[in-house]
């Protein structure tokens, strides 16, 4: 028997702000994760949210993994397809049920390096 206590996912919106496909990065973030932990789901998910008075919605895909130990670099470097190749202003990263938003201005690195110290006490 094999268990996988961690749980970490990145979301990937389908399309990039002005309408074009993101599947090349989708394709990508799951090689990455695919190679680095083994595996991947990929889930159909909806994003909303409220800004300048307007509610926005993005079609997404949540590719997750399971996985023994977690892996800062491989996150780190679907965090950033996601941000400059989806041209995006922000990033989901999803590490056993809590969500992390990083924008291109966040020390990803560092930041996930302490979420990863805290949750393997």
């Amino acid at each position: 028997m094999i268990q996988l206590k961690n749980q970490v996912s990145v979301i990937v919106p389908k399309k990039t702000n002005d309408g074009r496909s993101t599947k090349s990065v989708i394709n990508k973030v799951n090689k990455l994760f695919c190679l680095n932990f083994g595996g991947t789901s990929i889930l159909e998910v909806s994003g909303y949210w409220f800004d300048d008075g307007k509610v926005y919605h993005d079609n997404n895909l949540k590719i997750v993994s399971n996985v023994e130990n977690i892996d800062v670099e491989t996150i780190v470097e679907a965090a950033n397809l996601v941000l400059t190749e989806c041209e995006q202003l922000a990033v989901s990263v999803e590490i056993n049920g809590a969500l992390y938003i990083f924008d291109a201005n966040d020390s990803i690195t560092e930041e996930l390096e302490s979420v990863v110290m805290e949750v393997s006490r």
